[in-house]
């Protein structure tokens, strides 16, 4: 009767066990844009439980064939990674580091038009230094075969002694930025033209874009027809709100013009990109998700659950159709 018994207990225990690895395995995950359901025109969390969890995620991209996703992922530390998720046998892989990895706050991810260049911002040692920076600078990979090769610093005449952010380059390889070289804690959006292999000492953009206030994290299509970026101008709704500019006939920017509610916020609104295809706008925002009222007291599970979820204060990264821009372009641009 008792092996019986412990035969039965053993049975029970691998069942569970069982149960408890199956309930670990990460879900599969198959189809475009991570099997995620297209939003419209309201912004819509991507990929809750799988890229937007209670973690600190910012800076999303695409790659231009849609077969790999990059985002970053930050902590109270300010310790920031760049991960990716690519297709492997038809099935997303779940979030890796890339080949050039470092533990020096590798953060702002962004791809060329064609896919074949990967920029970044980190504080590793430039060439020719052994201890790291203590503000970050631009780096660049080129694709080799199916990975990435060695990062390689942008040099001296694009970055500064200042730090240097977002990093977005357009089809002809110029690179738009946001830099703090006019002072700790300013922020302006600079450009940066490839000539004869280097990059060329950065202009300031010109009042239609940066003011007193701090504009950073610029998206600029691949055509330098738009251009995004998030200020903290008083008139926005939150901590940082999204603006957007068009090119002119004359080749200058319009006025910038505030993305307004839905997209932005009284959370801050950041990293913007449009994906390669067009067709959706993606951005990061800290908005909260408020739990409703409860009469009955909350649980100890309760507060996990809030803590490990989105909308808990953190960043997540959000999309929505990018039929919205039409809305925003004035008629005499369109």
């Amino acid at each position: 009767m008792f092996k019986k018994s412990l035969y039965s207990l053993m049975i029970v225990s691998i069942f569970l066990i069982g149960m408890n690895c199956e309930q670990d395995k990460p879900p599969v995950v198959k189809g475009p844009y991570l099997g995620q359901d297209p939003p419209g025109i309201t912004p819509k969390l991507f990929a809750p439980g799988q890229v937007s969890t209670g973690l600190d995620e910012l800076n999303s991209v695409f790659s231009p064939d849609g077969r790999e996703f990059y985002f970053c992922v930050r902590n109270l530390a300010q310790a920031v990674s760049i991960f990716r998720m690519r297709i492997e046998e038809g099935i997303w892989s779940a979030p890796g580091l890339l080949p050039f990895a470092s533990g020096y706050g590798d953060i702002d991810v962004t791809l060329s038009p064609d896919g074949q260049i990967l920029l970044f911002c980190s504080r590793r040692p430039v060439p020719g230094t052994s201890q790291p920076k203590p503000d970050t600078d631009f780096w660049m990979a080129r694709r080799e075969g199916p990975d990435w090769g060695e990062a390689v610093h942008l040099g001296r005449d694009i970055n500064s002694e200042a730090a240097d952010y977002y990093p977005m380059m357009t089809k002809d390889r110029t690179i738009y930025f946001s830099s703090q070289r006019e002072g700790e804690g300013t922020n302006n959006i600079y450009r940066s033209e490839y000539r004869v292999g280097n990059y060329t000492q950065a202009v300031k953009l010109g009042v239609a874009v940066n003011t007193e206030h701090r504009e950073f994290d610029p998206y600029v299509s691949p055509d330098e027809s738009i251009l995004i970026f998030t200020s903290t101008r008083p008139d926005g709704y939150g901590g940082g709100d999204l603006y957007i500019c068009f090119r002119q006939e004359d080749g200058s920017w319009s006025n910038a013009k505030n993305m307004g509610e839905p997209i932005n916020s009284p959370g801050s609104e950041y990293c913007a990109q449009i994906t390669p295809d067009g067709n959706y706008l993606f951005f990061t925002s800290a908005r909260r998700t408020v739990p409703p009222e409860s009469d009955s007291p909350l649980y100890y599970e309760d507060f996990r659950a809030y803590h490990n979820n989105p909308g808990n204060f953190f960043s997540d990264i959000y999309w929505v159709d990018a039929k919205i821009i039409d809305e925003l372009n004035p008629k005499e641009l369109k």
